[in-house]
């Protein structure tokens, strides 16, 4: 069993299981007539079997490259069968107990603890879901410094705006943290102490920038990999323009073995400062 790609996926599910969850509070809602805060699902049941399906479809992908096809094949049983029988977009409310009974979703569960469990997690559920937070807030970080009226011309700009993000929503987060290698240091940008989760943030205004980003990463994989106080690894590279996909960063990092890394490739608004000029030396006057 690899268990660090089991610890990488962690987080994404997490984040997925946060939005099945919402769609079954308001199955839960609609029908004690209570408001539903935040958004809400037109068709909350198909919401839910939509969101279900997506993450029955990613867990059969992660037992296949952790090396658990007995556990893949079980689950793929069940997921079958939630689909023969219409299980998938049902979650009828039970009046008596006060909840909206999903059979996929409570299975569905069951086996995410199991792989939490398996792969050594330490992390609780509400930890879990905290990183999952933390994962939507960096993602949506274009959008957070576009609000700042900022267009940032480095790493810097937009450092500052998300340190002050980070630091409002994670009561654990600090700047500058500093990671203890065995033949030099390694200071990340920050990290969410109580998650042990550490980030760094990159600025590419150019394909070029892109590629020296990920190489400088890549340097440090191996220093940051041997923390036990630091276990998950998020770098963002804010790029100017679509210079890249992030599949293909993605690819990257799965090539260099950087499994319990998680890259987040956002596109903003930005462009670099230019140097000034050198002034030119004054000429004297001709006699």
């Amino acid at each position: 069993m690899e268990v660090a790609r089991i610890r990488s996926a962690l987080a994404d599910i997490e984040r997925e299981l946060e939005r099945a969850r919402s769609a079954k509070t308001q199955i839960e809602n609609d029908a004690t007539g209570e408001p539903t805060s935040g958004g809400s699902f037109e068709e909350p049941e198909v919401a839910l079997g939509a969101i279900l399906t997506e993450i029955y479809e990613l867990v059969l992908v992660i037992l296949e490259a952790a090396g658990l096809p007995e556990t893949r094949r079980r689950v793929l049983e069940r997921l079958t069968h939630f689909e023969k029988t219409g299980e998938m977009n049902r979650a009828p409310y039970n009046r008596q107990y006060d909840f909206a009974d999903s059979k996929p979703y409570e299975y569905l569960t069951s086996v995410v603890d199991g792989l939490r469990s398996a792969s050594g997690d330490e992390h609780s559920a509400h930890d879990s879901y905290e990183l999952a937070q933390l994962e939507t807030i960096l993602r949506r970080t274009p959008v957070l410094v576009r609000g700042r009226g900022k267009t940032p011309t480095g790493e810097r700009d937009v450092q500052a705006v998300m340190h002050d993000y980070l630091s409002a929503f994670f009561t654990e987060y600090k700047r500058h943290i500093k990671i203890h290698g065995v033949i030099r240091d390694f200071e990340p940008d920050g990290g969410v102490r109580n998650l042990r989760a550490a980030i760094e943030f990159k600025y590419a205004a150019s394909k070029t920038e892109v590629s020296r980003a990920l190489g400088g990463i890549f340097e440090d994989v191996s220093g940051y990999a041997g923390s036990l106080d630091w276990t998950s690894f998020y770098t963002v590279i804010y790029q100017t323009e679509p210079f890249e996909s992030e599949d293909r960063v993605k690819s990257e990092f799965t090539r260099a073995g950087a499994v319990t890394w998680k890259s987040i490739l956002v596109t903003g608004t930005g462009k670099r400062k230019l140097k000034a000029a050198k002034a030119l030396p004054k000429r004297g006057k001709a006699v």
